[in-house]
């Protein structure tokens, strides 16, 4: 039986594909982009994540509960508790989370067979309406390509419209074998430059760029749309996007969405002991998103900004 870890489930989304939709949530990433909006979907196995605003330090119930005694307190009980995230990063048993009972503790992760998914999603299915489905994102979801491949051939059985968002920073044979199986993709370009790219996320975009362009080149009668995520400093210069241009006009790319950068995801690096290198980061203005998108439909490509469903 297939199971894979899922760290959020959304219902009743318009964005990130047409119409109506649930977007899943696949836990576990190989890239480390800095200004990430859900760092909690980095690890593959569940995390911990604290809420202090929620916590109400009195008889500390995570600390007694704790097996590794990670969890470090005030002997005058009105400071919040420390956490050891080096030993918490490792728990099998998070039991500090079930001990609490102001919900200031949560666990980011939790493990859903096929069946168990499907059941959410057949209940979501009456209210997508006509174009809506499902959306797998995360974290990456082709880290787990068993149970994703699973679930896909589910929904084709019940025609449950899919779609996908993915780095594509993964096995090619995995890609294209996931392509057959969804209707509509987005995939990322961060950047252009090999260096600036793996100086942002942690990896080269050589790989990335590589299956991009294997899936353009896939018979698939999906619809693929480039995203990329405009951010201040890093990749919204005219040469990196013309470049990116460049390269959608060279693989018969023709449509792209244009993400701007937003901090709100910002508290979720405080809830995992992360410090957020992006705090300082202002949005691109309108200005700059108008300029950018100028750029793509100069050059005659279909341009989208926002998450809202492209064209």
């Amino acid at each position: 039986m297939e199971q894979g870890l899922i760290f959020d489930i959304q219902g009743y989304s318009v964005h990130d594909g047409p119409g109506c939709r649930t977007l899943v949530f696949l836990s576990g990433c190989p890239l480390r982009c800095s200004w990430c909006s859900n760092p909690e979907g980095y690890s593959s196995r569940p995390r911990m994540m604290f809420r202090e605003s929620k916590c109400v330090p009195k008889n500390y119930r995570c600390a007694a509960a704790c097996p590794n005694e990670a969890v470090k307190v005030d002997p005058g009980k009105k400071l919040p508790p420390e956490f050891d995230r080096t030993v918490c990063a490792r728990c099998e048993t998070l039991d500090c989370v079930r001990a609490c009972l102001k919900e200031a503790l949560k666990i980011a992760g939790r493990t859903f067979t096929v069946e168990a998914l499907m059941k959410i999603l057949q209940r979501d299915q009456g209210y997508w309406g006509e174009g809506g489905g499902v959306t797998f994102t995360g974290g990456e979801p082709l880290l787990q390509p068993e149970f994703l491949l699973a679930v896909l051939k589910t929904c084709r059985s019940l025609y449950i419209h899919t779609a996908m968002e993915t780095s594509a920073y993964a096995k090619t044979e995995i890609l294209l074998e996931v392509q057959k199986l969804i209707d509509w993709m987005f995939i990322d370009i961060k950047h252009m430059d090999a260096a600036a790219h793996e100086r942002e996320t942690g990896v080269s975009n050589e790989f990335i760029l590589k299956n991009i362009e294997a899936a353009a080149a896939a018979s698939w009668n999906g619809r693929l749309v480039i995203r990329v995520p405009v951010i201040p400093g890093f990749n919204d210069g005219e040469e990196n996007l013309e470049a990116t241009v460049g390269f959608m006009k060279k693989n018969r790319l023709e449509e792209v969405n244009l993400l701007p950068f937003h901090r709100l995801g910002s508290s979720k690096y405080g809830q995992l002991g992360l410090e957020y290198a992006y705090a300082g980061r202002e949005a691109p203005s309108g200005e700059v998103m108008a300029k950018a998108a100028g750029i793509f439909e100069a050059a005659g490509l279909r341009c989208s900004l926002g998450s809202m469903t492209p064209f």
